[in-house]
């Protein structure tokens, strides 16, 4: 998916190049797998996991980090993430630096009034523990909007949010709004109309049993032309998954 773009993939391990040799051959990883055994690199990166005590058998992990970096060595951004049994999709990493989805998303169209959303996730595969993004596109029919933040809480802002318990963390980001003057109101207020998308993550919980499943969610917005405002809506929503099964090494597990 990323190598799509013209990126290279590679990661980098405290575990030995035996361990790593053999993991890549039972779960058949194409891009390379690095030893940094003596975590002297993932000292110099300031990413080295202090939490674990001397003596336990994951001393030495790094905090899971994704790195994008130019062909001149120089590090665009950085995907942090804290608790060692969470992990970034590289479908999340597609979406956000690429604007590109995986193969076979599944894409959930919802239709009310003069708005039409489609929503998707990054990818149609995750592991438990892993942040996977998910995209909104937003049509709204000529004449119409909806509203954007700040807005006095006497109107209702545009916004998706999971109620589902295998999720632990959610963001949405939606573009900034523009300002409309509202003659009939008297006011001027944020505002979308005619097309635009907004993009958000969802972090799994660990563990998850594997397989097919659906995260809940829910669109909220208020849809107003220059002459009717209508009452705010609530419209839920299913996207489904597959939660693939956790790899395992037989020694240390590499990360990425």
């Amino acid at each position: 998916m990323i190598e799509n773009h013209g990126a290279g993939i590679a990661a980098i391990s405290y575990d030995s190049a035996e361990i790593l040799k053999g993991f890549a051959d039972r779960y058949s990883i194409g891009f390379p797998l690095l030893s940094d055994s003596d975590s002297a690199v993932i000292k110099r990166f300031g990413i080295f996991n202090t939490n674990i005590a001397p003596g336990l058998r994951a001393h030495g992990v790094p905090h899971p980090v994704d790195y994008l970096v130019a062909a001149d060595g120089t590090v665009i951004r950085k995907y942090f993430v804290e608790n060692y049994q969470h992990r970034v999709t590289a479908s999340t990493i597609a979406l956000r630096e690429f604007g590109s989805t995986g193969e076979n998303v599944e894409v959930v169209t919802l239709q009310s009034g003069a708005l039409t959303m489609k929503i998707g996730l990054s990818g149609a595969k995750a592991f438990a523990g892993q942040e996977i993004g998910f995209i909104a596109k937003f049509e709204l029919e000529s004449g119409w909007h909806v509203y954007g933040k700040p807005l006095p809480d006497s109107y209702t802002a545009t916004s998706i949010t999971f109620d589902d318990p295998k999720i632990i963390r959610q963001s949405f980001e939606l573009p900034p709004p523009v300002p409309m003057e509202i003659v009939a109101l008297g006011e001027t207020l944020p505002v979308y109309s005619s097309s635009f998308e907004g993009l958000g993550s969802l972090l799994l919980k660990f563990p998850i049993e594997a397989g097919r499943t659906v995260l809940s969610g829910r669109l909220r917005f208020q849809q107003c032309s220059d002459t009717v405002c209508e009452p705010p809506q609530t419209v839920p929503f299913q996207l489904p998954l597959t939660l693939e099964p956790f790899m395992i090494a037989t020694s240390r597990t590499p990360t990425r």
